[in-house]
């Protein structure tokens, strides 16, 4: 499991699982490709944990087959999905909101 020192906001608002991480790791690059390797890695995942989850993100169409480099597939969240909008709405809020608190809270530093 991630250290809860490395848990980015978004897990730590849903809760540490398998899935909450690979969400959170294909929610922040958004715009990127991955290969299965690379999304299990950066989730803190073993590649069967991630390969029990995929037919269902490919089903439901939160990720998507975007190349092929001989025997390497890269994915990509699709964000043309309306559920995946919403999380990524979500994830975007999680992240302002706690700017702002963050914000404050220097502010209050400095005047003090």
């Amino acid at each position: 499991m991630i250290d809860t020192m490395e848990q980015t906001l978004f897990v730590k608002f849903l809760g540490d699982s398998p899935k909450i991480r690979v969400l959170d790791v294909l929610i922040t690059g958004r715009e990127l490709d991955y290969s299965i390797s690379d999304i299990a890695q950066q989730a803190g995942i073993g590649r069967a944990t991630f390969y029990r989850m995929m037919d269902e993100l490919l089903k439901n169409k939160v990720i998507m087959l975007t190349r092929k480099f001989g025997n390497i597939q890269l994915y990509k969240l699709n964000i043309e999905n309306e559920y995946v909008k919403a999380l990524v709405k979500m994830y975007d809020n999680i992240a302002k909101a706690a700017s702002e608190k963050e914000i404050k809270r220097q502010k209050m530093v400095l005047t003090v």
